[in-house]
């Protein structure tokens, strides 16, 4: 266990106070981290770039927000090395950034002691060997420029930190991303398929996210073409929820495609939730992932869900249990596997009972929750 003063620790936030997505588990994060550094009489600061509306979890919390962007790399504006001073700023949370950063010597030299890294970056990276992955390793076990500890949100995660960032094993710690189980919405569902103009004996198949090209709205429109060539008669529409730089390509491709009838693009919905508990089955087509809140989601409504075969996309599925694997970039493989589950209502309901059992076991809040407690023992 690291031997610190009581010094106070400073939370770094990417984006301004209003920005939402899946910060709201940072946003948990950093309570617990206020919590901990409050049961030994510290304070815990919280850096936004810019703070428009606070959110309710920081407001309720024992945060003490500033407006202080904290860029990544260049000179340490002297904003920071005051504050940082006058603070008594020991300890230095931070999320997405890398473990190797000059900045950090600098940082070191205005006071900070222990920098923690929690990493959510998406992707799946080859390991890396030879007298590259050699060099590699030696800068990442340099004092000074790198950070303490590292945060890993999953088993592959931390694998991938040690065989491609080539990190120090011993300093990399895996939290479990989790989620609280997916409560049935008060909404209706004639309500619900009402507000998208899809009628009542639709089937449905759910996305959530941004609409952004790494999120590959785009492959499953065109599975939504392939389903079309072979189950003309089908009767699943896909609701693909969330608005992004992608959001007008995506509906310019609806409608190129004639998939008007068969894919909707409501863009943004604060009750996105929602449709999960009218939903069939869920499909989740990104190119990377740390380790997704969203499928996760699905899981814990009960559905079984179509990902691709990327190591990083599919950590939660188990094929054929709580849903299926497809061919990456094969938009003929996942079309049949949606076909099955059209085909097969029992079999799609047990898949769904499964998924649910495992995220509301294995990727439960409350097991993420401990996890990160008990890093924060080691690693404050």
């Amino acid at each position: 266990m690291k031997q610190h003063d009581n010094g106070n620790i400073l939370l770094v936030s990417n984006y301004p106070s209003d920005v939402g997505y899946a910060w709201w588990l940072m946003e948990h994060f950093w309570v617990l981290l206020a919590e901990h550094f409050k049961a030994r009489g510290a304070k815990a600061f919280l850096a936004y770039p810019s703070i428009n509306e606070l959110p309710d979890t920081i407001k309720d919390s024992c945060i003490t927000p500033v407006e202080l962007e904290i860029k990544g790399s260049g000179a340490l504006p002297s904003e920071l090395k005051t504050f940082i001073r006058t603070n008594n700023i020991q300890h230095l949370y931070l999320t997405d950034r890398p473990w190797f950063n000059p900045q950090y010597a600098a940082l070191r030299r205005a006071g900070v002691k222990n920098i923690v890294v929690h990493d959510h970056t998406p992707g799946d990276r080859p390991v890396i060997g030879g007298l590259k992955g050699l060099i590699k390793a030696i800068r990442h076990r340099l004092p000074l420029v790198c950070a303490d500890s590292q945060l890993c949100v999953s088993p592959l995660m931390h694998q991938r930190s040690i065989s491609n960032g080539r990190l120090p094993g011993q300093r990399c710690h895996v939290v479990q991303n989790g989620i609280p189980p997916v409560q049935s919405s008060a909404t209706s569902r004639q309500s619900l398929l009402e507000s998208l103009g899809i009628p009542g004996n639709r089937q449905l198949c759910i996305t959530t996210g941004r609409a952004h090209p790494y999120k590959r709205f785009d492959f499953i429109i065109k599975t939504a073409a392939e389903l079309q060539k072979i189950e003309p008669d089908h009767n699943l529409v896909f609701v693909l929820i969330g608005d992004g730089p992608d959001f007008n390509r995506l509906k310019q491709q609806v409608q190129d495609l004639g998939l008007q009838e068969r894919v909707r693009l409501p863009g943004f919905r604060a009750d996105a939730k929602a449709f999960l508990g009218i939903a069939d089955m869920a499909m989740h087509a990104a190119l990377g992932e740390g380790f997704s809140l969203s499928i996760v989601e699905y899981m814990s409504a009960g559905l079984p869900v179509l990902v691709p075969d990327i190591p990083s996309v599919k950590q939660a599925i188990d094929h054929g249990d709580n849903g299926f694997v497809y061919e990456k970039d094969s938009v003929a493989s996942a079309a049949s596997y949606v076909a099955t589950l059209l085909s097969d209502d029992n079999r799609r309901q047990a898949m769904g009972q499964s998924a649910r059992a495992k995220a509301n076991s294995q990727y439960s809040l409350d097991n993420c929750t401990q996890e990160f407690r008990r890093a924060c023992q080691t690693l404050f």
